[in-house]
């Protein structure tokens, strides 16, 4: 028998941002092991982070990626003998069904794993019923140095399984073939000594007042002859004195647990003399809590843990402020809340889960001309000239965003220098850098405000051509995801673009009226409805053509909405008399005709 255990996280969230691993990082997987993908992935609800260690350190994230809810399961229980043999569920059937959940995307998406010789990868997968997208196993992240293709099974249900066998010890780089691949069961076979047991980490419970894993343990045949197995739980190497494995071992707290085989000579006892020789294993019993949920109802934000009544004290913090307990607050300025909850475990342990983010605003809705701009000093990066090939480099010291707090909410601001004279505003050389920069601010119900961006020059796509047909001097920015750019373009306005913002969201909705025109009201005739409510616009980070850089936003009332000159517009309407070609006619009209957008029969 194989040593199979389930998926421990290590390191996910936050953590793994700022500490991200390296393949020098991962634990070897000499012993066998079942990674579920939904434990990394929380069933497709938790973001993945590059650089991160998963499944007891035995894989990493390399690129980062995605996740699914959509991809349908496989279960290990129920063998059909295509997907899942019936050697496969004997074997593996207590891991049951999950999703496939974890994406895999060529080379821009990912994982790494450390093998030993001789071992088989087994992966569940759904392809999206392409035979082109599978699983592939290279020496490189970038996929181009591939091991061979490894055996692919029928498809069943969207989804495979392949088999892949290591020749030699060594890192692999997991990716797919073509498009994305999503994935629910790795299952690493080791070419194991022989008598090695199998060991298992049991789920993660709360039961008495306390939180706890159970680690089994299932001592194996070495060649015919039984075994009994020895353990630790202090991380020390077992030796024949140490205690006999004969139950469950209840871990309260993160827990390396060892184990080694020895030959059972009849009377269940181990000697040193009846060692077998590398039957040894370990598992490790870690603990992972998920994060609370922040829930905000204007300035005053409340902190709601999964775990309450089972050690739960939740903790939040405001930007890089300082740790405060507590379950929310009314806050007197926008910020960033960031909270996460700690559990504690007796006299065992105190864990922390992982943390969460929200931002929380305090913000005047725009009702005169408010303005953005920024300043900070251009100074040269004496360092990074040392290296460039391209000339001086320079850097911003002293970048301030200039806007009333009660207005605008300024995430995270990075900063650009334009040294060019013919590529800035006015001489200007230090401007708000669009890459990951968020600015936030509120349109009142009904309300109209025009939007003024000025970019730096070198924000347009293309300044110049000789063929005037291909200049484009637009440049765009992204507001709550809608794209903006500018629509009349010149030599003189490429780097400027205006727009409207309204309080309120257009939705489509189920129309009364044949608004299509197909002579039936029906579930096809939507209409566009305008919604008037308070509305936070953010300015988010424009990717199509890099970082653009901004010299100044300004937002200048326009108005309302003029929602009541269109309900207006729709009563002058009524009782106008239609002909089936859509034509108005008279009252006195005879036959088919429609009326306030339904059809009706005039005599």
């Amino acid at each position: 028998m194989k040593k199979i255990f389930t998926l421990i996280c290590a390191l996910v969230g936050f953590a793994g941002a700022a500490n991200a691993a390296t393949v020098d990082d991962l634990a070897v997987l000499k012993h066998s092991y079942v990674f579920v993908a939904d434990d990394y992935t929380g069933s497709g609800s938790i973001a993945r982070v590059k650089g991160t260690l998963f499944g007891d350190n035995h894989f990493l994230d390399v690129t980062g990626g995605s996740i699914a809810t959509n991809k349908g399961k496989v279960n290990l229980a129920a063998a059909d003998g295509v997907l899942v043999t019936e050697e496969i569920a004997a074997k593996y059937g207590e891991y049951g069904e999950h999703l496939n959940s974890l994406r895999l995307k060529k080379s821009q998406d990912v994982i790494a794993m450390k093998v030993t010789a001789g071992s088989k990868v087994i992966i569940f997968y759904q392809d999206n019923n392409n035979d082109t997208r599978y699983p592939v196993f290279a020496k490189d992240a970038s996929l181009k140095e591939r091991f061979a293709d490894g055996e692919k099974s029928e498809r069943v249900s969207s989804c495979k399984r392949i088999e892949w066998t290591a020749a030699d010890d060594g890192l692999v780089y997991v990716g797919d073939n073509n498009g994305d691949m999503f994935l629910s069961f790795i299952i690493v076979e080791a070419n194991e000594a022989a008598g090695t047991p199998t060991v298992k980490v049991g789920a993660q419970t709360f039961e008495g007042g306390l939180w706890f894993r159970e680690v089994t343990c299932k001592a194996n045949d070495m060649e015919g002859f039984p075994t009994v197995v020895t353990y630790t739980t202090d991380g020390s190497t077992p030796t024949a004195a140490s205690p006999v494995y004969t139950a469950p071992i209840k871990c309260y707290k993160e827990t390396t647990v060892k184990f080694q085989a020895y030959m059972d000579l009849g009377d269940g006892k181990a000697v040193e003399e009846a060692i077998a020789p590398n039957a040894d294993n370990e598992v490790t019993a870690s603990f992972k809590f998920d994060a609370p949920t922040i829930n905000a109802n204007g300035a005053t934000f409340e902190i709601v843990s999964p775990y309450e009544g089972k050690g739960a004290t939740n903790y939040f913090s405001l930007g890089d402020g300082d740790e405060t307990q507590g379950n929310g607050a009314t806050l007197t300025e926008s910020a960033t809340v960031k909270a996460w909850t700690k559990i504690a475990n007796g006299e065992y342990a105190t864990f922390t889960s992982n943390p969460t983010t929200k931002d929380v605003y305090v913000l005047n809705a725009i009702k005169e001309k408010k303005t953005i701009t920024v300043s900070g000093d251009a100074v040269l990066d004496e360092e990074a000239t040392a290296t460039s090939t391209t000339g001086e480099v320079y850097k911003v010291e002293n970048g301030v965003v200039n806007a009333d707090k009660a207005d605008f909410f300024v995430k995270t601001p990075a900063f650009g220098v334009v040294k060019n004279a013919d590529y800035q505003i006015d001489g200007k050389e230090v401007y708000l850098q669009m890459s990951n920069t968020n600015i936030t601010f509120l349109v009142a119900a009904n309300d109209v405000v025009d939007v003024k961006v000025v970019c730096s020059k070198n924000s347009c796509k293309t300044l110049e051509s000789e063929d005037e047909s291909k200049i484009d001097r637009k440049c765009y920015v992204n507001v709550s995801g809608t794209t903006y750019g500018n629509d009349d373009v010149t030599a003189e306005n490429g780097n400027i673009i205006e727009f409207q913002l309204k309080g309120g969201k257009t939705a489509k909705q189920q129309s009364e009226n044949d608004v299509n025109g197909d002579g039936v009201v029906d579930k096809n005739d939507q209409e566009e409805v305008f919604n008037a409510a308070d509305t936070y616009y953010t300015f988010q980070k424009y990717s199509g053509t890099g970082n653009i850089l901004i010299a100044s936003i300004e937002i200048t009332p326009a108005g309302t909405t003029g929602i009541q000159n269109v309900k207006a517009e729709k009563a002058a309407n009524d009782g106008v008399i239609y002909n089936l070609a859509g034509q108005k006619v008279n009252s006195g009209f005879k036959g088919i005709a429609i009326v306030n957008g339904k059809k009706v029969v005039l005599k």
